[in-house]
């Protein structure tokens, strides 16, 4: 063998240790890395679980900050809600006093209302005393004249029975000839 054989042979082999080395190094250190996550693998449920009750105390403290939070503006709300139903309350007093007067003076003025109502009408509808009194004496002296009228009554209005042909009779020719019972 020649020189130059041997020192690439040498270098050969040399390059070869030099792998094997890395190769051991990179052995040893995924063994290491493996070792690691087969640890991690191991302790990954308490981390999980770990992380899940860091992540639920970090949400419960949040809702509970805003629960807070708008408990205080509800409360405030409350507050001024229930400062003008006190006010509202307090103006309905006031007016249901008031009311209390106006409806009693509405119920006596309907009632004297309708007192006047009877009390006018009766005097223009229903004749007087005087009036009936006078109404007799007036058929009393027709009876005695001989004036036996035949009256009746006509769709609720007074009627008497004339001759239609002995009318136009007084200044404004609206007189007839009364037709006398036999």
């Amino acid at each position: 063998m020649n020189e130059d054989a041997k020192k690439q042979l040498f270098m050969l082999i040399t390059t070869a240790q030099e792998q094997q080395e890395s190769i051991a190094q990179t052995l040893a250190i995924i063994k290491k890395q493996q070792a690691g996550i087969e640890s991690l693998h191991k302790h990954l449920p308490e981390l999980a679980q770990s992380l899940f009750k860091d992540s639920l105390n970090d949400a419960r403290a949040s809702l509970e900050s805003d629960l807070s939070n708008h408990a205080t503006k509800t409360a405030q709300e409350l507050k001024k809600a229930s400062s003008g139903a006190m006010r509202a309350a307090d103006a309905i007093k006031q007016e249901t006093k008031a009311l209390g007067w106006k409806h009693a003076f509405m119920t006596v003025g309907s009632i004297a209302g309708a007192c006047l109502a009877v009390i006018l009408g009766s005097m223009f509808f229903i004749p007087s005393l005087d009036d009936i009194a006078e109404r007799r004496v007036t058929i009393a002296q027709l009876d005695k004249q001989g004036g036996n009228l035949d009256i009746e009554r006509c769709n609720g209005k007074l009627c008497a029975r004339v001759m239609t042909k002995e009318c136009k009779f007084g200044p404004s020719k609206d007189y007839c000839v009364l037709d006398l019972k036999d």
